[in-house]
C-alpha cells in the first residue's frame, strides 16, 4: 500500500509540473491581448505548485510579482533595470501595477 502511495505522489507531481508549465506558457502568450486571463493562468499555475508541493522554476518565479502575484511582462507592466556597482550589482524589477521593486543580485566572479 505504501509503495502505491509513493507512485501516486510521483505521478501527481509530474502532472502538476506539466500543467504548471503549460499554464505559464499560455499566460505569457496571451498577456498582450488579455491581461486578466493571463493573471488567472498564473494564479492557477501557482496553485498547482502549492498543491503538489513542487517549486516553480526560476525562469517563471522571476516573472511573478512578489506582492500582487501578477505576471510581469517587461515593457508592459514592469520595468527592469541593471545596476552595476562593483560588489553590489543587481537587476531590479519594478511592477507597474503595485509599484513593488524586487532585486536579484548578480554574483561576480
Amino acid at each position: 500500500m505504501a509503495r502505491n502511495k509513493r507512485k501516486n505522489k510521483a505521478v501527481v507531481k509530474k502532472i502538476a509540473e506539466v500543467r504548471m508549465n503549460y499554464l505559464f506558457h499560455k499566460a505569457h502568450d496571451i498577456f498582450p491581448s488579455d491581461k486578466e486571463l493571463a493573471n488567472r493562468y498564473t494564479y492557477l499555475a501557482r496553485r498547482y505548485a502549492q498543491r503538489a508541493k513542487i517549486q516553480i522554476p526560476n525562469r517563471w518565479k522571476k516573472r511573478i510579482c512578489h506582492k500582487c502575484k501578477n505576471l510581469l511582462y517587461p515593457g508592459i507592466n514592469c520595468r527592469t533595470r541593471i545596476h552595476s556597482r562593483g560588489k553590489g550589482s543587481h537587476v531590479s524589477t519594478t511592477c507597474l501595477d503595485c509599484n513593488h521593486t524586487t532585486r536579484y543580485f548578480i554574483k561576480l566572479k
